[in-house]
């Protein structure tokens, strides 16, 4: 079984997904920053966005909104899976853990995988004791799954540049990230990348 701490998370934020030539941008960024083992979380980008508006003109409970995103990211997953291509995509528990099967434990070519995020949190899950709210996006479920996992590494993919000298919760107060993120991501190392000027 290859090591676990061998893990890398890249949260691809769901805007990126209308970036021209995302594939060549994405894969470019994974030449240049070669790892063996790269699971990547999407955002909802602008299906998510959509719900929002929706729930801004006629309220719908926060819970209700909350798991009915983290379905919607199933489409932007595999949006995201036909986009970059020559990826796999993960959307069973048992698709992840093959990867740690002894099957691939000579792995040689660098495996990255789309992972539904939803395999890993349902309501009748612990969860990490996240709040069902609209507190908690896709940045600190890309957080929790990289604890789940002992990730190395979080590689944050935004459309957006990070202040030099950043505190982590000092982007949830300007809007970067939702409060739960600084949190959960505070025991693994983040990397910020604006896929957009890369």
């Amino acid at each position: 079984m290859p090591n676990i701490q061998r893990v890398r998370v890249i949260k691809l934020g769901g805007s990126l997904l209308s970036l021209k030539n995302l594939q060549e941008t994405f894969h470019r960024w994974c030449r240049e920053n070669p790892h063996p083992l790269t699971f990547v979380i999407v955002g909802g980008g602008g299906i998510v966005d959509a719900v929002r508006e929706i729930n801004a003109a006629n309220p719908i409970p926060d819970k209700f909104s909350h798991w009915l995103c983290i379905d919607l990211m199933r489409h932007t997953a595999r949006l995201a899976h036909q986009i970059l291509g020559n990826v796999d995509l993960y959307e069973t528990m048992h698709d992840l853990q093959q990867t740690f099967s002894s099957s691939t434990k000579d792995q040689t070519t660098p495996i990255i995988a789309v992972v539904q995020i939803g395999i890993c949190f349902k309501p009748e899950f612990p969860n990490m004791g996240l709040p069902a709210n609209w507190d908690v996006t896709s940045d600190t479920l890309a957080a929790a799954f990289s604890q789940m996992f002992a990730a190395e590494e979080l590689i944050v993919m935004k459309s957006a540049d990070v202040p030099i000298g950043f505190e982590l919760n000092d982007l949830a107060e300007i809007g970067l990230v939702d409060p739960h993120f600084a949190d959960l991501a505070k025991e693994t190392k983040i990397r910020f990348v604006n896929l957009r000027t890369f």
